[in-house]
């Protein structure tokens, strides 16, 4: 079996977790992860590792190393939101959501500013299977749709996506690459499917914005006399008042404070966790802890 800086290739899975739930809200709530353990005894990382390395620059090492040999679906998350996010825009006046429901589907990263962007993304272990039917959902209600993958499979999609769709690479010198910029879809916005992707407060919030007033029915009624009044918003207007919403959703200080403090490596975690204040916060406790009383005495 190949091996990479002394690590056995089939352990690259199991370390990428490690900026999962899995492991991160082990070390919120207790301090340590029995995963994180278990994956770094059995890998032979722990060998290879100073035990006065703090937290965070562990994690910024295993990062580099996936990078390197492993980019799943997180190292492409994690690129967007330094690269664009926090390199492009700012948590000022930008926000990133993960995991948005469009439909039946999840859009992977969506960058919210004056506009929306959708970020679909295909790393070395995907398939476009699903492609066409997540590119057509995302139609519905993003402003730009991108696909972002690697160099190899980038030929590829220009045969397979409309032209209106954008096409990024992550280069391996850890930067996005453009190679077709994406074009205007706010005109084709539908108000519906919009509207089904949001929580309560934000469609009142826009439909009071719009309109004024909000509908002065039972609890029971607001969702069906929202959608009615959502639907025939201008889709344009529709669009721009929606993103406005949802650029405050979890932007918070708290995540600001985060993003600061935390490694490179956590920043798309951490935005996908910017709601949950106390996990937030017990995580920064621990990044300047050293590798040592993370790790090294759960073994014992």
């Amino acid at each position: 079996m190949k091996t990479i800086d002394n690590i056995n290739q089939k352990y690259l899975p199991a370390l990428s977790r490690i900026f999962s739930p899995v492991v991160m809200d082990s070390l919120a709530l207790k301090g340590h992860s029995g995963y994180l353990t278990e994956v770094c005894s059995n890998s032979g990382l722990l060998e290879q590792t100073d035990s006065s390395m703090p937290l965070a620059q562990f994690f910024d090492w295993i990062y580099n190393i996936l990078f390197k040999n492993y980019r799943n679906e997180y190292i492409y998350k994690n690129a967007i939101a330094n690269k664009i996010l926090l390199g492009k825009h700012s948590l000022n006046t930008s926000h990133m959501l993960t995991e948005f429901r469009v439909g039946k589907c999840k859009a992977d990263a969506v960058v919210i500013n004056g506009t929306s962007t959708a970020y679909e993304i295909k790393s070395e272990f995907d398939s476009f299977a699903r492609l066409e039917s997540q590119i057509k959902a995302y139609f519905q209600i993003f402003d730009h749709i991108n696909v972002i993958t690697s160099n190899s499979q980038s030929s590829k999609l220009k045969s397979i996506l409309p032209d209106a769709v954008g096409i990024m690479v992550l280069t391996d010198r850890n930067t996005i690459s453009t190679i077709r910029e994406s074009k205007s879809n706010k005109k084709n916005i539908n108000q519906v499917t919009l509207f089904d992707s949001l929580r309560k407060e934000e469609y009142v919030k826009v439909v009071e914005e719009y309109y004024g007033t909000v509908p002065n029915v039972p609890n029971t009624q607001v969702y069906r006399e929202c959608k009615k009044l959502f639907s025939k918003i201008p889709s344009e207007t529709a669009h721009d008042l929606t993103m406005k919403t949802l650029r405050k959703r979890n932007n918070t200080k708290v995540l600001k404070e985060f993003i600061t403090r935390a490694p490179a490596s956590l920043s798309a975690y951490a935005l996908s966790i910017c709601n949950e204040k106390k996990k937030m916060r017990a995580l920064m406790s621990n990044f300047t802890s050293n590798i040592a009383s993370v790790i090294i005495p759960k073994l014992a």
